[in-house]
């Protein structure tokens, strides 16, 4: 049978569809390789979150077409229609899946090695319009369970789409509208998973904050979830800050199963800069959210992305995020430079801010959030902290330091050792 590698970019929900990809794959027959040298058929999952993301999914498959001229190059993801069109221009893929096509994936491939086995057809063009799918109001299902390689953490996809579009997100046009994963068939997928042996389940999504299905929000899932077995532990993966976030925090305080870490993108501490981002908070409503939900989770990890340099933020209002940030009690910040992106309202704003000027503001913002972090590592000092291992004596605790252990200890296994040391980033030390 014909044997197929896969290359994720992105997300963690890239990576949960990528691993669903490759469990329909095997169920249908195909090999799952590692190698990459081994395939005849290479699968790209990209990203376009970015313009530097799509810049990287585009020179890996002209890499793949380079080193693999015979093989089937297969493109599915986030990809805009430009991204698309370009890759099929320059012959670096034979097929290209939206979203909507995914769950057949096996049957567009074997179409494909069909059309080239008989001589027929070549790259699948009618696929270079919007990469969204049917947004209908019904939930969606998934069919078998995700393959992870790493035998620890299983990503668990729950929700798709987002309809907050932000002025500088590509997102909405590429995943369509919010779409809910149905209850039951969720639960089903969460038992297979830690069936499976996963210690820990990612929950992921685009927006999860706005989880509904048959009655249960995501706060009511992680409940249900806790109940399969025990055993494992849950980590929300980022969700948008909402009204749900004080009823998350209460359950994260109530079950302890759920890891201490909320991850709320945060983009500007600046009232003018979030208003034309499109965000639907103010920064004071942002501010009273995370730190009502650090006290009522102590011990909380407390993450958020930034944007640096979006038009129209001046020194000034860029001075205000740097403030906002300061004052917060933050443990992680994934911070990036403004990248616009064609099709969204930000790409054509006027006052522009030169990229060396956001990148040098980014850079400050990173420092920051490496004392942040730093800061944060130190209040764990002298706690007894749970700790999956993964390999080499060395895990993560629920709240997403990585401890490096004295002794070894087996892999996917939970350890409670106390945090004795800081190290560089989010490197501690336990005993």
């Amino acid at each position: 049978m014909p044997t197929v590698h896969l290359v994720t970019f992105g997300c963690r929900l890239n990576q949960a569809e990528t691993a669903h990809a490759a469990d329909a794959l095997q169920r249908g027959g195909f090999v799952i390789s590692s190698e990459e040298d081994e395939a005849d058929i290479i699968i790209v999952n990209g990203c376009a979150v970015t313009g530097t993301a799509s810049q990287k999914t585009r020179q890996a498959l002209h890499s793949l077409r380079k080193r693999h001229p015979d093989a089937i190059i297969v493109l599915m993801g986030c990809n805009t229609p430009d991204d698309r069109k370009k890759v099929l221009e320059e012959g670096f893929v034979d097929l290209i899946l939206s979203h909507s096509q995914e769950n057949d994936i096996c049957a567009f491939i074997r179409q494909t090695l069909e059309d080239r086995a008989t001589g027929q057809g070549g790259a699948l063009e009618e696929d270079c319009s919007p990469n969204c799918p049917d947004n209908s109001l019904h939930d969606f299902s998934l069919e078998g369970s995700a393959r992870f390689a790493e035998r620890t953490r299983a990503n668990l996809k729950i929700q798709d789409g987002c309809d907050c579009f932000c002025t500088y997100c590509i997102v909405p046009y590429t995943r369509g509208l919010p779409r809910n994963r149905d209850f039951e068939d969720t639960l089903r997928e969460a038992k297979e998973l830690v069936s499976s042996g996963y210690k820990e389940l990612v929950i992921c999504g685009v927006n999860l904050m706005t989880y509904s299905s048959q009655g249960y929000d995501l706060a009511d899932l992680l409940e249900e979830i806790l109940k399969i077995a025990s055993g494992f532990r849950i980590r929300i993966g980022s969700a948008e800050p909402g009204p749900l976030v004080p009823k998350v925090a209460a359950v994260m305080k109530r079950y302890p199963r759920i890891c201490r870490f909320l991850h709320l993108p945060l983009q500007s501490g600046d009232n003018t800069i979030l208003e034309r981002m499109g965000r639907n908070y103010k920064a004071e409503e942002y501010a009273e959210m995370a730190r009502n939900a650090c006290l009522e989770v102590p011990g909380l990890c407390l993450g958020a992305d930034v944007i640096t340099g979006f038009p129209g933020e001046t020194e000034e209002l860029f001075a205000n995020t740097r403030r906002f940030i300061e004052e917060l009690p933050f443990g992680l910040l994934h911070v990036f430079p403004f990248s616009p992106r064609p099709g969204t309202p930000a790409a054509d704003y006027k006052e522009k801010v030169p990229h060396s000027v956001a990148a040098a503001r980014a850079a400050q913002l990173i420092s920051l959030g490496e004392a942040k972090t730093r800061d944060f590592a130190t209040t764990q000092l002298g706690k007894k902290l749970e700790i999956l291992v993964e390999h080499d004596g060395a895990g993560w605790t629920d709240n997403y330091l990585h401890a490096t252990l004295p002794h070894p200890a087996s892999p996917n296994t939970f350890v409670v050792a106390e945090i004795c040391g800081i190290g560089e980033k989010r490197e501690v030390n336990a005993r």
